[in-house]
Parts: structure tokens; sequence; C-alpha cells
């Protein structure tokens, strides 16, 4: 028979572990921050220009910020174990975090396609079509391909624009804050000997290994501090085909309140991005 004081024991401890779980958790998530704070800082150039910091994804840590932030638990709760799907030699993961929009993890596969891919992204001021390599960047392409399925880009907003240095374009966030993601993460792909040349999609990420949902678009070539700070740190996954003038459209009018960094003054807008492969 279980006792009154051997219930409490046991809740003690269950209690104890949960928090040790919390910390666990929150430890790793501060040694997540510190390496994207490594990383960036490297590429910060130390004549104080825009530099690719532009293309660091948002974590949890910084909810705060967010106006859908709410207030802690009294009592944190154990972290949820990370969730894994395999897709031939692609690995995803489930970041702890809550995805912008309802979506899973790409379904487990032995196979992923290697065939070209294209994305059409239908914006407020017209088309852009791009090719995307999935011989090169096939786990990518494939987590992109899953989020389009889902509509997951569909009328969501491009939250930033750089006008000095690397000249990109960063959409992919439903959120519109920079924040937001698909709630798993997936390796670089491509990056050996990248150039982030005018009409370049690439992926943003917080660090090696932390790919998402966020991608953005260089209007522009980089100029020389421009190149070493994005330094083949992240995947190109494609390049415009058509629609360079609606990209040009999109970034012309700069940033809001003329800033070098920003929302974008044009306000873009994708009504709709799709992804066909193997067709």
């Amino acid at each position: 028979m279980v006792t009154s004081k051997t219930r409490r024991q046991r809740d003690l401890a269950a209690a104890r572990a949960a928090r040790q779980a919390a910390r666990r958790a929150a430890s790793r998530r501060r040694q997540r921050r510190v390496t994207a704070a490594v990383c960036v800082g490297a590429l910060i150039l130390l004549t104080g220009g825009i530099t690719a910091a532009l293309l660091v994804t948002g974590d949890d840590d910084t909810a705060s910020l967010s106006p859908s932030a709410t207030s802690p638990a009294t009592e944190p709760s154990a972290a949820a174990p990370a969730v894994t799907t395999q897709v031939g030699p692609c690995t995803y993961t489930s970041d702890g975090q809550k995805p912008s929009r309802p979506l899973s993890l790409p379904a487990a596969a032995d196979t992923v396609d290697h065939s070209p891919a294209t994305m059409t992204i239908n914006t407020n001021k017209g088309t852009i079509r791009a090719a995307l390599d999935a011989e090169k960047a096939p786990c990518t392409v494939h987590a992109l391909l899953t989020m389009a399925n889902a509509k997951y880009f569909d009328n969501t907003t491009c939250h930033r624009e750089t006008t000095q240095n690397i000249f990109v374009l960063q959409c992919g966030d439903p959120d519109g804050t920079g924040m937001g993601g698909p709630g798993f993460a997936y390796a670089n792909e491509n990056t050996d000997g990248a150039r982030y040349t005018r009409g370049v999609i690439a992926m943003a990420n917080a660090g090696p290994g932390t790919n998402g949902s966020q991608f953005f678009i260089n209007y522009q070539d980089p100029n020389e501090d421009g190149v070493q700070a994005l330094a083949t740190n992240y995947t190109v996954v494609g390049k415009v085909t058509e629609g360079l003038s609606v990209l040009n459209a999109l970034t012309t009018p700069g940033v809001e309140g003329g800033a070098p960094d920003g929302a974008p003054a044009s306000k873009p807008q994708i009504l709709t991005l799709t992804i066909t492969q193997g067709t």
C-alpha cells in the first residue's frame, strides 16, 4: 500500500525531474543562441556594415519580443523528445518549436527525389519562377516541397531587406517576424564554392544544421564585404529564371524609413508559392 508520504516523495521526485529536464532544455537553447551569436559575430564586419546577420532566424529565447508571447507556467514541464524522420539520406528533426502554421515533418521514405524542380512565387508585384537544384540540395528541395504542398508560404510577407553589402530579400516566415519556422530542422547542403549572386535563392539559418522555412533571394550581386560575410554559410537551393523585374519592383523602394536593414518599403506579399518536381 502506498502511503501519503511515499506519494509525496514521488511527487517531489517527479517535480525535480521536470525542473531538471526544463533546465537541460533551456541550456540547449542557450547553447544554440550562443552558437548563432558566434556565427553572426564572425560575420559582422569591423566597418559596421550590413552583413549576413540578417540571414539568422530567431528561436524561442527571443519569443518575448513577439506580441504573441505568453507568461510562463509556474512549473515548467519536461521538454518533449525530438522526433526524427528519414527520407533517403535526408534527416529532418523536430526543433521543439511550434510550427508557424500547421505542418508535419516530411513523411519517411527510402529515397529522395533528385529530379529538377520549379518554384513559382506569385507576389503582389508579379510572378517569380526559379529552378531548384534537387541534385545538389535534395533534402532542402524536399523540405520546401513539403511546406509548399501544405500551403505554408501562401499569404505571407517577405519581412526583411538589406540595401548594403549582401543585398537580399528574406522571406518564408508566416509570422513575419524573422522568428517563425516549420518546427523542424535539417542540414546544410550545396555550400562548397557557393556564390550568392543576383537571382540566387538560399536558406537562412542560425548556424549549421538549423535550416527551416526562411529563405533569401539576392536581388543584386554582393560587394566585396558582402561576399566575405556570406562566405558559403548558406545552402544554395536554386536560382531565379523568370521575374527578375518583379524582384526589382519588390526591392527598389528600399527599406521603410530609409534604413539599410529592415522591413521592405514595398510591403512584399507572397500570394502563393508552389513547387513542381519530376514533371
